[in-house]
């Protein structure tokens, strides 16, 4: 009698559980994660955006794939440079624009000569980040990347 008495709230807890893990693993799931081939594109073309920007003087640019994440792991990525440091408020400005949010306070990774900002596109989870280099040779540095991934 005991065991029946129980039995009862016991299958409810567990369809209830079973309910919220659906509901929970459905609202996650909003979208597929881009391929990087998709991810590249985009971000070659949120970087041509920054470029475009001629107040911004962007240069020294490089865009490959590289292998710095763990081994059979790949990612694409673009480098540029600017010989203003104060360029770094309008590259924060443009990025914003695009949907990047900035993640990473500057004050968390600052030392005596430069200061950074990470910016990452959640839809997307492409990253850009912002340094800035002070001292005699003050310029920014802005790095994108992807995410890393499988090269199977």
């Amino acid at each position: 009698m005991r065991a029946r008495r129980h039995a009862l709230p016991a299958v409810l807890l567990s369809v209830a559980a079973m309910t919220g893990v659906t509901v929970t693993t459905a609202c996650m799931s909003t979208a597929e994660p881009p391929t990087l081939e998709e991810a590249a594109r985009q971000l070659d073309a949120d970087a041509g955006e920054l470029l475009k920007a001629t107040e911004l003087h962007l240069s020294a640019v490089a865009r490959t794939d590289d292998d710095t994440c763990v081994p059979g792991q790949l990612r694409h990525f673009f480098q540029a440079e600017s010989d203003l440091a104060e360029a770094s408020d309008g590259l924060l400005e443009r990025l914003r624009a695009l949907g990047y949010d900035k993640v990473v306070d500057d004050h968390d990774l600052r030392d005596e000569e430069q200061d950074v900002a990470v910016l990452r596109n959640p839809q997307n989870r492409l990253e850009f980040e912002l340094t800035v280099l002070s001292g005699e040779d003050a310029r920014v540095r802005v790095v994108g990347k992807t995410t890393c991934y499988a090269t199977e």
